[in-house]
């Protein structure tokens, strides 16, 4: 596990540039605010929406960065999504839903409208490590429910030493929250103690691994996530952030 952990670490694409693509209609008029995908479609669909002068009534039609979009009368702006990468320190909770909370990690995002941002999954305030934060709710759904699912690796501390009979148990498929999951590789951390161990798995999150432990006796007392998908932790220190390269983000939306 630890060889898996340091492949991982290693120097990532530093470009941080993106460039737009055509885009369906819809999400464009999500991604600037003015109401989610689903009720664009319904606003397209009544005639309410216009593209460089014209109407445009067609589901799926895409736009160009140079379009001009008008809805009831008024223009909309182009506004480019926000793909953040964070790598979470205890304290700040991290949440996919709209709840308000007190020291959330949208706090630690010190950009325009970052209080927007949701987080790809849930993260409670004890676990640590990396996590994304969008504005893109279709990215976000599709990594969400993506089928293929995205390679996790957590770094944990138990509060006691566990045996390799109970690894073994702990990567036998297990029901967890009224759904049946398994872990793809649990082992001990080389040259550290028996309580540390590194696991695998795939769209597995944080809660879900505690919950796991906890029904074969141990209690995780550390829960850091230090690859997700193809990022790293690598030259992001505890509590800092960046955006995603634009090799970045192409993997994650081919999922």
């Amino acid at each position: 596990m630890k060889k898996n952990i340091d492949s991982e670490l290693r120097s990532k694409d530093s470009s941080n540039s993106f460039k737009y693509k055509p885009i369906r209609l819809n999400k464009f008029i999500s991604n600037a605010g003015v109401c989610s995908r689903r009720e664009a479609d319904q606003l397209i669909k009544l005639g309410m929406v216009n593209v460089n002068g014209k109407i445009i009534t067609e589901m799926g039609h895409k736009i160009l960065p140079t379009d001009k979009v008008k809805y009831d009368g008024q223009t909309i702006k182009a506004k480019k999504p926000s793909y953040i990468l964070l790598n979470k320190p205890k304290g700040f909770l991290g949440m996919s839903s709209g709840k308000t909370a007190k020291k959330t990690v949208q706090d630690l995002v010190n950009i325009p409208g970052s209080q927007k941002l949701t987080s790809i999954g849930d993260m409670g305030r004890t676990v640590t490590g990396l996590l994304i934060l969008t504005d893109d709710l279709s990215l976000r759904k599709k990594i969400i429910q993506s089928k293929k699912g995205v390679r996790m690796i957590y770094k944990i501390v138990l509060d006691n030493n566990i045996t390799k009979s109970d690894i073994d148990i702990a990567k036998k498929p297990h029901r967890i929250f009224d759904k049946e999951i398994q872990l793809k590789d649990v082992s001990h951390v080389a040259e550290a103690t028996k309580k540390d161990i590194g696991v695998e798995c795939f769209n597995i999150p944080p809660s879900v691994i505690i919950k796991l432990f906890k029904k074969i006796n141990y209690t995780v007392e550390q829960l850091d996530r230090v690859v997700y998908g193809s990022l790293s932790k690598k030259e992001l220190p505890r509590g800092k952030w960046r955006e995603l390269t634009s090799k970045e983000l192409n993997f994650l939306q081919m999922l």
